[in-house]
């Protein structure tokens, strides 16, 4: 609980004697009239340098604190129903001052359950909304509470914006921000919780016995920090919640010195029996020089997960490493570790969830490291370019630990006044790196041959780019303005009829009344371009401008054409995500696209034949529906979309008796109004899918299989697919290494397609797969390009050796610079 008020003293000191050697403290005695009935009354002691203070209760209407010897003070007092009073204290000795409070302004208001119910004793404080504020401790903070008809009325508030948080028994926690409350106004709000449920289960450890006094956390998937916390209990036990429902969170367990879980992902409440297994992680493993199998005694490890990085600078003795990971969050997701030495390339791997406590790296052998040295020139002058940055670059297509360490922390050097750098650390096997400079475009990247230590880069000078202006208005037929969205698109886009005004266009415009638009920009090249309107009132055709020298086009008007009208419903909606309806006429082009939430709404100018289309995530899975409209013309007509979780349909996807990660499918009623849905498995193979309606449903993967179920309230369902993958490794033709972390793609005739990364040693598998021909093909820089056919009927095996490509071009495609890197 924070208070807004002016600190007027110099250093925070102590309530109280620190010693007997201290120097004595100041008492301050003092007298609080205006105070409510029966209300005590808080008074702190605050410095200059703190926000939290020594804090004492008055007796009565006296008080007695002690401040800092020869030091301002500033003092806060807090009763409920009244305006906090601050008053300022100086260096020298008072004796004694008086202090009256004030009643404030008020703030009424009811709390209510999702169902309508009114929520009796549910607590209500309230905070400034405002950031630079003296904290209240919680023992001190006001807090109020509804009366059984779910009524409550806040006093001791001052003009401005606030932040009111509600609780009640049973429901999710709410905060209402920038809650305004005026003077000379009967200031009131209105509060719906949802109803909560929760999440339970047992911590463990790896023998199965309960651990106690851990720290459990629900973690939401957009959140800075746990969305819920609490302890495990003696037996092992815990709760977490209340949750809303259907959204989706992970849960996980960690204590400081002593270990941690791995994190559940996706776990949705309610839910009962969710086991967390506690371990003490460790990574080991021995690190060698590629070449004389010696081991490398001083390294560094950075371990990259979700969080903040983990850094330890180590030494063991033949190279040998045993790490343990108690303080580090494994639970936080995905995380890839870095090992650098001096002398050698980094090294590079992500870590997976363990089996047991131990990741075992195996023996890693690190390659002495190359350095490469140049200059960086201008490509007109000849002239060098001091101060620019050349580094070691990402592949294309790589988003993990390349992208993250490499950007802020890999291989990097800047230009002397001579142009001239040396970059190091660069392994010796063909790697990308760039050079970048201000005023200079795009980062030049070029694919360093193995064994290459010189190169100097050209670069191209920026030259002056005109600014392009399109520039019109929205209008009714008659002429009349008309407030709107525009968004504009390349041509090349253009030949697409999914474009929509909230889509993926090169610049959105939102009007005022006046219909006005104007889009400027810098350097836009010359060509065709499509301009995309939309408006309460209806819908406008397409409008093609075209650019040419740099030329500006403007008055161009957008022409409204009023239409018929159709009244849209939508329940069930998370209140923070929404949904989207989306408005396609008969041949297939979107004539509306916008997000909604939950209520009436009303779009105008819809086509006499249309589908509407409802999509939203609720609880983290995606669910749509589609209803054909026949509206005539000067019609009108009304849609109801309910995505309210009701029926429940879980299982686990297996194939040879094998759990299936990843596997995406769609689940599709049998009656074309309810409901469809769409889900992927986790990594055990396992899915969840809240919302559908009750009936016959159709299990479609993916890959093609087909499985019909009837899915009632709560319906489990397993799956087993036909035996059919590829496996396979990907290596390097001429030495035999494996290539990691490339990508290698799976096509069929019919258009299905499937792409997998491959594994430290090189190898990749595609699981669930429908029997027929298919063509694998990798596609890795550095390397000529692989193709093959391949007919698959059961567990199929591949090798795949790339070759290496014979020169050193520089990378296909232009690369913006991004400042980060």
């Amino acid at each position: 609980m924070r208070f807004v008020m002016p600190v007027l003293g110099a250093a925070l000191a102590s309530l109280f004697l620190a010693s007997a050697n201290a120097e004595p403290a100041r008492t301050l005695r003092g007298s609080v009239e205006g105070g409510e009935q029966g209300e005590p009354v808080w008074i702190g002691v605050f410095g200059d340098e703190a926000a939290e203070g020594d804090w004492a209760q008055a007796k009565g209407a006296n008080f007695e604190v002690a401040l800092p010897p020869d030091e301002p003070a500033t003092l806060l007092v807090v009763s409920k129903n009244r305006v906090p009073r601050t008053v300022a204290v100086g260096g020298g000795s008072p004796t004694t001052v008086a202090l009256r409070l004030e009643p404030g302004l008020a703030l009424a208001g009811t709390v209510r359950s999702e169902d309508g119910t009114r929520l009796a004793n549910a607590e209500v404080s309230i905070e400034p909304a405002e950031t630079d504020a003296l904290a209240v401790p919680p023992r001190a903070a006001p807090i109020w509470r509804s009366n059984r008809r779910g009524e409550f009325e806040l006093g001791g508030l001052r003009p401005g914006r606030h932040s009111i948080t509600l609780k009640a028994e049973g429901h999710v926690p709410r905060t209402l921000k920038d809650v305004e409350v005026r003077e000379r106004a009967t200031n009131r709000i209105e509060a719906e919780l949802s109803i909560g449920y929760f999440i339970a289960g047992l911590v463990v450890n790896g023998d199965g016995d309960p651990v106690a006094g851990v720290d459990v956390a629900a973690d939401g998937r957009y959140w800075g920090g746990p969305r819920t916390r609490t302890k495990t209990g003696e037996d092992g036990a815990y709760r977490l919640g209340p949750l809303p429902r259907g959204e989706r969170v992970s849960v996980f367990a960690r204590s400081p010195g002593r270990g941690s879980t791995m994190h559940h992902g996706g776990i949705v409440a309610p839910k009962v029996g969710l086991v967390l297994v506690f371990r003490r992680h460790a990574i080991v493993g021995r690190l060698v020089d590629e070449t004389t199998g010696a081991g490398v005694r001083e390294f560094r490890l950075t371990l990259i997960g979700q969080g903040e990085d983990w850094e330890r600078g180590l030494e063991a003795a033949d190279g040998r490493l045993r790490v343990p990971l108690d303080e580090v969050p494994m639970e936080g997701g995905a995380h890839s570790l870095v090992v650098q030495a001096t002398g050698y390339a980094p090294w590079f791997t992500r870590l997976t969830p363990p089996d047991g406590e131990e990741i075992d790296l195996g023996e890693i052998a690190l390659v002495p490291a190359r350095a490469l040295s140049g200059r960086v020139l201008d490509a007109r002058t000849g002239s060098p370019i001091p101060s620019a940055r050349v580094y070691r670059f990402p592949r294309k297509g790589d988003y993990g630990i390349w992208t993250h360490w490499l950007a802020n922390d890999g291989p990097r050097a800047v230009t002397d006044d001579d142009g001239a750098f040396t970059l190091r650390a660069l392994p010796r096997e063909a790697v990308q790196v760039a050079a970048y400079a201000n005023g200079y475009g795009y980062a030049k990247v070029v694919r360093l041959l193995p064994g290459l230590t010189h190169l100097d880069f050209e670069l191209e000078a920026e030259a002056p780019a005109p600014v392009v202006v399109i520039a019109g208005s929205i209008v009714r037929a008659d002429g009349t303005p008309l407030g709107g969205e525009v968004a504009l698109f390349s041509a090349a886009d253009g030949a697409s009829a999914d474009l929509r005004v909230t889509g993926d266009s090169l610049w959105h415009y939102i009007t005022h009344e006046d219909g006005q638009f104007r889009f400027e920009r810098k350097g836009l090249p010359d060509g065709a371009y499509v301009l995309v309107a939309g408006a309460d009132a209806g819908v406008v055709a397409r409008r093609t401008v075209v650019i040419g020298d740099g030329q500006s086009v403007e008055n161009v008007r957008l022409v409204v054409k009023e239409g018929n009208w159709l009244r849209i419903w939508l329940e069930g909606l998370l209140p923070s995500e929404g949904g989207r309806v989306t408005i396609r006429d008969e041949e297939g082009r979107v004539v509306f696209d916008s997000r909604f939430r939950n209520g009436t709404h009303r779009v105008s100018g819809v086509p006499e034949e249309a589908v509407v289309v409802a999509t939203a995530s609720v609880g983290g899975q995606w669910r749509w529906f589609a209803r054909e409209i026949s509206l005539g013309d000067g019609g009108e007509a009304a849609t109801h979309f309910d995505f309210t979780a009701r029926s429940r349909l879980t299982g686990t996807v297996t194939a040879g008796g094998r759990a299936l990660g990843g596997v995406r499918f769609r689940v599709l009623p049998a009656d074309a109004s309810a409901p469809k849905a769409r889900s992927r498995t986790d990594h055990q193979g396992r899915y969840d899918v809240y919302g559908l309606a009750e009936g016959l449903h159709l299990v479609r993967t993916h890959a093609g299989h087909s499985f019909e179920v009837h899915v009632g309230q709560e319906t489990h369902f397993d799956i087993e697919l036909p035996a059919v993958s590829l496996s396979g490794v990907v290596r390097h033709a001429g030495t035999g290494r494996p290539v990691w972390h490339g990508e290698v793609r799976l096509r069929r005739s019919d258009g299905y397609t499937r792409s997998a990364r491959t594994a430290r040693d090189g190898s990749f598998r595609f699981g669930g797969l429908v029997a027929g021909e298919h063509v694998v093909s990798v596609a890795e820089p550095g390397f000529e390009g692989l193709t093959r056919k391949l007919w698959i009927v059961g567990e199929e095996a591949a090798e795949l050796d790339l070759v290496e490509a014979a020169d050193g071009e520089d990378a296909p495609g232009d690369w913006r610079h991004d400042e980060q890197e």
